[in-house]
C-alpha cells in the first residue's frame, strides 16, 4: 500500500511540468490524466500507464487535483471542471492566475473540500529565502515602502510574495500614475506604500514576449532587502550613513559592505529553470497544500487575488503588442 500523495494532473500543456515534478517525486505519484482526450494526453497516458480521465464524474479517488488548464481570466473554461471536483469532496489546486470572483464562486462550493490558487515560485529557492529574510527584517526594522516590477503572466506570484511578507493585507490600494505598456501603480498595504511598474502588455499567446518575471526591494530605515529575479540574488544594501566628521576615516566604517550578496541563485539554462527548478518547486507547493488546513487557505488565496483584481483594474485594459519571435542571445 503507498502512501504517496496520489494527484491527478488537469491540462498536458502546462500541466507537463507537474506531471515531470510528480515523476520525480518520492512522496507525489500520478493518479491519473484529465484532458478532453488530445493526441498527447494518450500519448502521457500511455507513458505513465496511467488512466485518462475526459470528465470530472470518472475521478473518484484522488488526494488532489491540479488544475493546469486555463482559467476564465485567460480565456479558458477549466472552473466548471473545478467546481464538479469540489461538489464531489475533491481537493483542486488550481494554478494561477484566477479572477477573484471566479475564486469566490469555486470556494463558496468547496466547504468539503479543500481549493486553493497556486504559487509554485514562492517555493524556488531564491524567492523563498527573499521572504525569510524580509520577514526577519520587518522584526528588526522599519519597512519604509516596498518598489516591484513584473509583467501581467505573474502578477499573482508577485501579491503572493507581498502578501507572505506583510502577514495580511487588511487595506491594500491601487491607483495608476502612467499607462500604456508599462504601467505604473502606486498604492498602499496595510499602510505601506509601495511603486509597482507593471507590464501590462499582451500578444496572441499570453505565455509570449515575458518581459520579466518579477523583482522587488523592499526600502527600511536601515537599508534595502533586493530580490532580483525569482531566480536571482538575494542582495542586502545598507544605507550609507555619514553622521560624524570623522566617519569616512574610521577603517571599521570604511570597510563596511556596501552591498552583500545573501543568497547567490541561479539557472544556468532554461532547461534547469524548467525541468529542475519549476518542478521542484512545483512538487513543494503540491506538498504543502495537501498538508495545509483548508480555511486559512481560503482567506489567503482570495485575497490574493483580490490585490490583483485591484491592480488590473487600476492599470485599466492591457495593451496588444506584436513581437516577432527572435533568438535569445547574450550581450
Amino acid at each position: 500500500m503507498s502512501d504517496k500523495i496520489k494527484a491527478v494532473v488537469c491540462g498536458v500543456n502546462f500541466g507537463s511540468f507537474y506531471i515531470s515534478a510528480i515523476e520525480n517525486s518520492s512522496v507525489l505519484s500520478l493518479g491519473g490524466i484529465l484532458s478532453k482526450g488530445s493526441e498527447k494526453s494518450r500519448r502521457i497516458s500511455e507513458k505513465y500507464q496511467v488512466p485518462l480521465f475526459t470528465d470530472a464524474d470518472e475521478i473518484n479517488d484522488a488526494d488532489v487535483v491540479i488544475m493546469a488548464a486555463r482559467s476564465m481570466i485567460t480565456g479558458g473554461k477549466s472552473s466548471k471542471t473545478v467546481k464538479a471536483l469540489l461538489k464531489k469532496g475533491i481537493p483542486v489546486l488550481q494554478e494561477q492566475p484566477v479572477h477573484h470572483l471566479e475564486v469566490k464562486d469555486l470556494i463558496s462550493v468547496s466547504e468539503d473540500a479543500k481549493y486553493a490558487v497556486n504559487n509554485f515560485y514562492r517555493f524556488l529557492p531564491s524567492v523563498s529565502e527573499f521572504v525569510n529574510y524580509a520577514r526577519r527584517l520587518s522584526e528588526e526594522r522599519t519597512i519604509l515602502r516596498f518598489r516591484m516590477s513584473c509583467s501581467s503572466q505573474v502578477l499573482y506570484p508577485l501579491m503572493d510574495v507581498l502578501y507572505s511578507i506583510t502577514g495580511s493585507a487588511d487595506t491594500f490600494t491601487a491607483d495608476k500614475v502612467s499607462g500604456g505598456a508599462m504601467s505604473v501603480i502606486t498604492g498602499e498595504i496595510n499602510g505601506i506604500p509601495y511603486v509597482l511598474d507593471y507590464y501590462n502588455e499582451y500578444t496572441e499567446n499570453i505565455d509570449s514576449s515575458l518581459a520579466l518575471f518579477f523583482d522587488m526591494k523592499i526600502d527600511t530605515d536601515g537599508g534595502n532587502l533586493i530580490l532580483t529575479d525569482p531566480v536571482g540574488d538575494v542582495i542586502w544594501q545598507p544605507h550609507l550613513s555619514c553622521l560624524r566628521d570623522n566617519d569616512f576615516d574610521n577603517e571599521i566604517y570604511r570597510n563596511n559592505i556596501p552591498m552583500k550578496r545573501l543568497y547567490s541563485g541561479s539557472a544556468d539554462s532554461y532547461a534547469a529553470l524548467y525541468n529542475e527548478l519549476w518542478t521542484k518547486a512545483m512538487e513543494r507547493s503540491v506538498i504543502d497544500f495537501a498538508d495545509s488546513a483548508s480555511a486559512p487557505l481560503r482567506t489567503r488565496h482570495l485575497k490574493q487575488c483580490e490585490m490583483c483584481g485591484t491592480v488590473t483594474k487600476a492599470a485599466g485594459l492591457p495593451v496588444r503588442i506584436k513581437t516577432p519571435y527572435t533568438d535569445s542571445y547574450m550581450l
